[in-house]
C-alpha cells in the first residue's frame, strides 16, 4: 500500500475494534466475525497477539479481509503492554477494546453509528457504551448486567437520543461519572462495550501505566477527566463471555493480591488532572481502597467461604494504610465475621443477600 493510500485508509476509518489476544484461538474467530457479519463500513479490526502457543494466528490469518489487520509479538509482553500495542495500531476516528474471546451482538456497529451522528459534534467528547449480554464457554446467554448502577444513579433520559438510535440512552456528566467511580473504585462502563474518541485516547497517553489486571480501568478513569459526557444504551449489545480461563478466575486463583495491588498503586499514582476533574483528593481515594477492597471485598469473601483471601487483604490494608484501616468500621466487622468462623460465614451470606435485595428493588425503580 502506497503512502497515500494508507492516508486514505486512516481518514476512511470511523471505528477501530482493538482485539488483544493470547491463546484464545478456540474464540477469536466468533470474535472478528461478530464485528465483519455487521457488513459497516469504516470499520476495522486491529489484532495483536501476545506470543500465543495456540493456532490463534493461524485463525486470524485465516482471514482474507483489508478490514483486518494482524501484529504477533516477538513475546509475550504482558496483558497491560499488549493493549498498549493494539491501540498503537487503531486508525480510526473512534476507538474499541474487544476481549478475544467476547462478541458484539447484531446491530452494536449501527447502533453506535446513529448515536455519533446524533450527537453531532459533541461526539469528540463523549464516551459511552452498552448494557452486556453474559454467555457460558458455548456462546450460551444466561444473564445480563448493566454499568454500575451505584455509579449510575440519577442518569438523564435522553429521548431524542433514543429515538435515533432505537434503543433507551441515558447520560451522564463525566466529571459526576468520575467521581463515584473513585469514590468506589469500579469502573464506570465494561471495557467491552466502551467506545471513545481516538483524540481523547491519545491526550491522555493511552493504556501506558503498568496495571496487572484492569489497565482497562485505570485508562477510562484517565479518559473521564478529559471527556463531557458518558452515555450508555440500555440493551445488550454486546456479548462478555464467563470461563474458566478468563480473567476472573485468574484473579481468584492469584488470591486477589493482583487486583489490590492494582487498586493500591493508584491512590498514589492516579494523575492529578483525574482528582482535580473528579473533585476528590488522595485521602479520600485511600479511604475508598480500604473501603471498598478491604472491606467489602472481603465481606464478600467470606460470604463466598473464602477466608483466607479477606484475612489477605485486611493485611495487605495494614500495610499500605494502617490509620485508615483501623478506623474503618466495616473492617471490624469483618474482623468479627471471620473470628466466628462458620457461623460468621452465614451471617455475611445474609447481609449479602439482604443489600443484593436492596440494590436490584433500586433499579427495578424507574425514577433512580
Amino acid at each position: 500500500m502506497t503512502n497515500a493510500q494508507t492516508q486514505k485508509a486512516t481518514r476512511d476509518v470511523s471505528l477501530s475494534v482493538m482485539i488483544p489476544n493470547f491463546n484464545y484461538g478456540r474464540y477469536i474467530g466468533e470474535t472478528i466475525q461478530s464485528v465483519l457479519s455487521q457488513a459497516t463500513p469504516g470499520v476495522e479490526v486491529v489484532v495483536c497477539d501476545n506470543a500465543s502457543t495456540d493456532d490463534s494466528v493461524a485463525v486470524v490469518g485465516s482471514y482474507h479481509d483489508d478490514r483486518v489487520r494482524l501484529s504477533v509479538n516477538p513475546c509475550n509482553v504482558g496483558f497491560a503492554a499488549n493493549l498498549e500495542r493494539v491501540a498503537a495500531m487503531a486508525r480510526g476516528r473512534r476507538m474499541l477494546l474487544l476481549s478475544s474471546d467476547d462478541k458484539m451482538a447484531n446491530g452494536a456497529i449501527d447502533a453506535y453509528a446513529k448515536l455519533e451522528a446524533a450527537l453531532g459534534p459533541k461526539a469528540d467528547t463523549a464516551v459511552w457504551g452498552t448494557q452486556t449480554a453474559v454467555v457460558d464457554s458455548d456462546g450460551k446467554r444466561f444473564n445480563q448486567f448493566d454499568p454500575d448502577p451505584k455509579c449510575w444513579r440519577d442518569s438523564k433520559d435522553e429521548p431524542e437520543l433514543s429515538k435515533a438510535v432505537g434503543y433507551p440512552v441515558r447520560s451522564i456528566p463525566a466529571d459526576v461519572l468520575l467521581r463515584r467511580s473513585l469514590e468506589l473504585l469500579r469502573s464506570p462502563l465494561p471495557f467491552l462495550t466502551t467506545c471513545y474518541p481516538k483524540a481523547l485516547h491519545d491526550a491522555v497517553g493511552g493504556y501506558a501505566g503498568g496495571r496487572l489486571m484492569n489497565p482497562d480501568k485505570w485508562f477510562l478513569w484517565k479518559v473521564l477527566s478529559v471527556t463531557e459526557t458518558v452515555y450508555k444504551i440500555d440493551h445488550p449489545l454486546f456479548e462478555y463471555r464467563v470461563h474458566d480461563a478468563a480473567q476472573g478466575p485468574q484473579e481468584q486463583r492469584s488470591g486477589a493480591l493482583k487486583h489490590l495491588t492494582d487498586e493500591y498503586i493508584a491512590t498514589f499514582n492516579l494523575p492529578d488532572s483525574v482528582l482535580k476533574k473528579a473533585k476528590i483528593d488522595r485521602e479520600t481515594l485511600a479511604a475508598a481502597f480500604i473501603e471498598q477492597d478491604v472491606a467489602l471485598r472481603g465481606l464478600l469473601a467470606v460470604a463466598q467461604g473464602k477466608r483466607t483471601m479477606a484475612r489477605r487483604g485486611i493485611r495487605f490494608g495494614q500495610a499500605a494504610y494502617p490509620k485508615l484501616l483501623r478506623a474503618n468500621s466495616k473492617v471490624w466487622a469483618l474482623r468479627g465475621l471471620l473470628a466466628l468462623g462458620p457461623v460468621g460465614t452465614e451471617i455475611a451470606k445474609r447481609l449479602r443477600d439482604r443489600v443484593e435485595a436492596q440494590w436490584k428493588q433500586r433499579e427495578s425503580n424507574p425514577s433512580r
